[in-house]
């Protein structure tokens, strides 16, 4: 039986697509589903139960000798939640408690930390455990995930394998739900498709130009198979935080042309200034060092393009009836 935190959102419910492709029906789904549209992302999934996250530590009490496998993608993941007291309960504490199960129960765990850990930094995203540990987040969610793989880190008692991944800018598929949190690419595309001006942000750095602040933007795709991959091959694969993006860096610029491309419309772009709320917290260049990944993790795919990844998700999600996996 393998567990899925946060399994009904963007990540976990795409990663249950993608151990419903591999076979993985045993699957059990803890989640707060509330009064939005998050359901939907289940809607083509199989599991065997979907647990409020209060009835999921119940049930992990009484069931956790029959999980094989735990991923944690359950957080809050709004970089801008101004809630510290929340985000220690949500994003610390409860992975505590589900990390210590898995040590009671020898269960291999999987969990999201973030590349909002990395702060300010703009040169080196080393995920080696001695940088890991120094890091200088900018904003509040950052500070939560880096407290707890600082803390992860710090364990004499682990469970039998265990991955925190950091991920960067994840765009796809099923993360229509997170409004203001969703990628660029959601919000794009009905810019675009109505033949409006794409809205991007300026830039105030004199250094760098309008458009050129770069990501490192992953394809939700690339990042389940790589999941799934630690898990079944983790007695090849070296326990520990791992960088999890395309490992290539492009600008919110190249990330707008492929939406026009996709769409086949000529590109413009209507340049808009920064809100306040973001120019303290603002990273302008993000890339993953996936040394590690290959190295100690043993993962030895390609990632998708962003090219290829951006016209993947519209043409054969955002532009069907049906945008769901």
């Amino acid at each position: 039986m393998i567990v899925v935190t946060g399994g009904a959102g963007f990540i976990g419910s795409a990663l249950i697509w993608q151990l419903n492709e591999a076979g993985y029906e045993d699957i059990v789904v803890i989640d707060q589903l509330g009064l939005g549209d998050k359901w939907k992302n289940l809607l083509k999934r199989k599991f065997t139960n979907v647990l409020s996250i209060e009835e999921g530590m119940d049930w992990l009490i009484d069931n956790a000798d029959q999980v094989d496998a735990m991923f944690h993608m359950g957080a809050c993941s709004s970089t801008t939640e101004r809630d510290a007291d929340y985000l220690m309960s949500n994003n610390l504490h409860y992975s505590m408690d589900l990390w210590n199960i898995c040590v009671q129960k020898d269960i291999p765990f999987i969990y999201a930390s973030s590349a909002a850990t990395y702060g300010s930094e703009e040169s080196v995203f080393q995920d080696d455990h001695d940088s890991v540990i120094k890091l200088k987040p900018i904003n509040k969610y950052g500070y939560s995930k880096y407290l707890f793989d600082r803390w992860a880190l710090s364990q004499d008692k682990t469970p039998p394998s265990w991955f925190g991944l950091k991920f960067f800018n994840v765009y796809g598929p099923q993360e229509y739900h997170k409004g203001s949190q969703a990628s660029v690419v959601f919000h794009a595309y009905p810019q675009i498709k109505e033949g409006s001006k794409l809205k991007l942000f300026k830039s105030h750095r004199k250094d760098i130009a309008d458009g050129m602040q770069m990501r490192d933007f992953v394809y939700v795709k690339d990042i389940v198979k790589v999941m799934q991959h630690l898990w079944e091959k983790r007695d090849n694969a070296k326990s520990g935080v791992y960088n999890l993006g395309c490992g290539k860096a492009n600008s919110f610029l190249d990330l707008g042309k492929a939406v026009f491309s996709a769409l086949d419309k000529p590109v413009s772009i209507d340049w808009i200034a920064m809100p306040e709320a973001l120019l303290g917290q603002y990273q302008y260049f993000t890339e993953a060092n996936l040394d590690k990944l290959r190295r100690d993790g043993n993962y030895h795919e390609d990632f998708t393009s962003l090219e290829d990844g951006v016209r993947d998700y519209i043409l054969n999600y955002l532009e069907k009836e049906d945008p769901y996996l």
